[in-house]
């Protein structure tokens, strides 16, 4: 990304068609070409966590909305959560909006169809402020759109959303920087909301920075334009204000994001991979996996214990690296340098684990922590690429001279290029280095078959590098040379990045699977309203089902196991917390005292649980007996007779702290009697004596976020609640205000009297009402300035006539 001076305007300008629509039918033309196999089918994205996380998300909040409710409360996940607060869930971007429309899996598909035209538009626009001529512009918006990197994350709707929205944001903040107006703030100030509404923190964060980067290294007006930056970024801080206080009073709370530095590196991009970005995903396997296989990821890859990779493709392709280089040699260093610079922090973070960097501000900048796995970053590296080969375009148009120069320059990656393809095909030099470096045991077939992916990987793009030299020195003010140029980008593109998008159909959203069926069975037998199941899935056989790709296998193991959160596309949650809003006690519980947690999970409402016959039979004593069976994947289901319901009534024992509360429940004899371990804080429960406890629960009224419980006790007790414990409920009591207080370290319980008594339960997400509020208002404000502007504008219009000049509302 780097916005140089004027450099001299080209003799002969190559350009796209000059209509606007030509361009915008340019990038949707492209689209449908590039993911023909989406859009010319009925199948839909459902690549890991489009199936795990946003189908269930979306799902969610099309069905509360369409009843006429906004969800703040989840409930399929680690006991239940604030559903803004978790970020990816977007409850207030727009493409929510098409599954009111459509099925969840066609609404999804059609956000990430939408996506690569948003890239390549932005970019292209962005560009065009810069006076980049229209094809150099394309060209860079074409190469972001279709790179490895956006092309993988069609798994991950939120990244690949606030990706391509990330360039219409900068445009958009640009060109507010140069004549502030309100109409134009309002346009930029949504731009950055947008990526954050999108479900990237990440990303909204960087897009802010980008903005006051875009102010500071100006030569024009520097101080202005740092003013402007500093107050567009506080505007879409305002617009964006429902999410972002949602998620701030998740992360106030200690809930989100890592939970150590290993557990934030993970994920890294691994040097070896660096390659990438020129040849290709060359360890993935296009026709089976469509990825890099699990059984190569282990060994070969740092990815702090993930046997996949966050994304299979780092592509950003040899034409662009040829003009990133080119504009780099043109371009004034001073200008381009603190572009250079930022871009080698983010690669240095984006490395993770394999320099301290991403340790250093991990430590030093505790805002930092939420942020996890740097592979994430990529994103912006490789638009920065792209950018600078949209003005490497540009300078190599202007003279001759420096189209011959960008031609050697190819024609010498394409010989460096070459080289290396001999050296590993003649004298794997490279399979010895870092194959065998890493995996001395490696098998001599897949040896051979890494070697050969790596070689032939090389010879394709030495290949583009040479049809680069070719095409470059006449590429001023000829459409054919233009156009080879992006073929050969987009060719690169599509033959190496496409097979890896994964489409699987929609019926893996709708129809349940066996075990799905049992559970439901069970709760409309028992009459109960939120049951809860578990994955005990560690090892298991993938079967493969004739017609089928190996992707559709793993879905639908996926389904059939429980894996969090699929469940919740049939209204069953999980106490397993998968989700990052999750409570932090919770989490705790979870990630400090793993072994307890799973043994304790019926404390916590967890009714069944999914195993292999194998882990199944290696347990003694058995956690409860085997209610079905699924023969196609090996799979059981198991029924924990002692599982407690979501509501029922206990006897208090106060405690003064979670760890406290922890060592009781470790108690088998305590766990095992009605008792609960409360937090009662300075004014402690009534004890109700040595006498059973006995009474009733009834549900008058359930919502997510409201719940009507009549209780009948027969001595003073308390209404455990198995939900999370987190902020934002409140309790009454016959109408009275009561205290919610912690119970069995990860729940709530309200105090009940002895006798017959109501208890309410309100869910308000914290945050979203004042977020609401702040928007409104600043959009409010920006809408009543733009007004005022403009009728001042008509007022003094007049003028105009005597040679003063008024600005016009088109500027705006």
């Amino acid at each position: 990304m780097v916005p140089p001076a004027s450099l001299e305007r080209a003799g002969v300008r190559v350009s796209i068609p000059r209509g606007p629509w030509a361009v915008v039918g340019g990038a949707l033309g492209l689209t449908c070409l590039f993911f023909y196999r989406a859009v010319f089918s009925a199948d839909v994205f459902i690549a890991r966590d489009m199936l795990l996380v946003y189908a269930p998300l979306r799902r969610y909040w099309a069905q509360r909305v369409s009843e006429g409710d906004f969800p703040g409360w989840y409930p399929f996940d680690g006991l239940g959560q604030s559903f803004a607060g978790i970020m990816l869930s977007a409850p207030f971007h727009l493409s929510q909006v098409l599954g009111l429309l459509f099925s969840t899996g066609v609404a999804m598909k059609l956000a990430v169809l939408a996506c690569p035209p948003l890239a390549l538009l932005g970019t292209f626009a962005l560009l065009r402020l810069y006076d980049v001529p229209r094809s150099g512009a394309f060209f860079a918006g074409l190469a972001f759109a279709f790179s490895g990197h956006m092309v993988s994350l069609t798994n991950s709707l939120a990244y690949l959303m606030a990706g391509a929205t990330l360039p219409a944001a900068l445009w958009a903040a640009e060109r507010f920087l140069r004549a502030a107006t309100p109409g134009r703030a309002a346009v930029a100030a949504l731009g950055l909301a947008s990526v954050l509404l999108a479900g990237d923190t990440w990303s909204y964060a960087f897009a802010n920075a980008f903005v006051l980067l875009l102010a500071v290294t100006s030569p024009e007006a520097r101080g202005p334009r740092v003013l402007r930056a500093l107050g567009l970024v506080a505007l879409g801080a305002g617009l964006a204000a429902p999410q972002l206080f949602a998620g701030l009073a998740v992360f106030a709370r200690g809930a989100p994001g890592a939970s150590s530095l290993e557990d934030a590196q993970r994920w890294s991009l691994d040097p070896w991979r660096l390659p990438e970005f020129l040849l290709g995903p060359y360890l993935a396997n296009p026709t089976v996996e469509r990825a890099v296989p699990e059984e190569w990821v282990k060994p070969l890859l740092s990815t702090g214990g993930f046997s996949t990779l966050w994304t299979d493709s780092a592509l950003i392709g040899v034409p662009v690296l040829v003009l990133a280089v080119t504009g780099l040699r043109f371009l004034p260093w001073k200008r381009w340098a603190p572009f250079a610079v930022v871009w080698g922090v983010v690669l240095a973070l984006a490395l993770g684990s394999a320099l301290p960097v991403y340790g250093w501000l991990y430590e030093a900048l505790p805002l930092w922590r939420p942020f996890r796995y740097p592979e994430k970053l990529v994103v912006h590296l490789t638009w920065g690429l792209a950018v600078l080969a949209g003005f490497g375009w540009k300078a190599l148009v202007s003279s001759r001279e420096r189209a011959r120069w960008a031609a050697l320059a190819a024609g010498t990656i394409s010989a460096g290029l070459l080289a290396v393809a001999l050296a590993e095909r003649l004298g794997a030099m490279w399979s010895h280095a870092f194959v065998l470096g890493r995996w001395p045991r490696v098998p001599p077939e897949t040896l051979a078959t890494l070697s050969h992916a790596f070689s032939g990987a090389a010879f394709i793009a030495a290949g583009v590098a040479l049809g680069c030299a070719l095409v470059l020195p006449g590429l001023a003010g000829s459409w054919y040379r233009a156009g080879m140029l992006m073929a050969l980008q987009l060719g690169a593109a599509f033959t190496l990045n496409e097979p890896l998008y994964i489409l699987g159909s929609e019926e893996l959203l709708d129809s349940p699977p066996v075990f799905v069926d049992t559970v439901r069975e069970w709760a409309s037998r028992t009459g109960a309203s939120s049951p809860r199941v578990a994955s005990r899935i560690q090892r298991f056989r993938l079967p493969r089902f004739e017609g089928f790709e190996f992707q559709d296998s793993v879905a639908l193991m996926a389904r059939a196991s429980l894996m969090p959160d699929t469940p919740a596309l049939w209204g069953i949650g999980a106490a397993d917390a998968y989700l990052p809003a999750a409570s932090s006690r919770l989490q705790r519980l979870q990630v400090q005292h793993p072994g307890f947690f799973t043994e304790s999970q019926p404390l916590y409402g967890v009714r069944f649980s999914a195993y292999t016959p194998t882990a199944y039979e290696a347990l003694a004593p058995k956690p409860g007996r085997v209610v079905a069976r699924d023969d196609v994947f090996e799979l059981l289901l198991v029924e924990h007779a002692d599982a407690l319901p979501r509501l029922f009534l206990a006897k208090p024992h106060c405690v003064p702290d979670e760890t406290a509360a922890l060592g009781l429940l470790r108690t088998a004899a305590f766990r095992t009697a009605a008792q609960a371990a409360v937090e009662c804080g300075a004014a402690p429960l009534p004890t109700s004596g040595a006498q059973p406890l006995t009474g009733r629960v009834a549900l008058a009224h359930e919502t997510p976020e409201h719940l009507l419980v009549d209780v009948e006790s027969s001595a003073d007790a308390v209404l455990v609640v198995n939900d999370a414990w987190q902020a934002g409920w409140t309790a009454s009591l016959d109408g009275e205000p009561a205290q919610l207080l912690p119970a069995n370290v990860a729940v709530r319980a309200v105090g009940v009297p002895q006798g017959h008594h109501r208890i309410e339960l309100r869910y308000r997400a914290p945050g979203v009402l004042p977020g609401l509020m702040l928007a409104a208002v600043t959009l409010l404000g920006l809408a009543l300035t733009e007004g005022w502007r403009r009728r001042r504008v008509h007022a003094v219009t007049p003028m105009n006539q005597r040679g003063d000049r008024a600005p016009a509302p088109s500027e705006a």
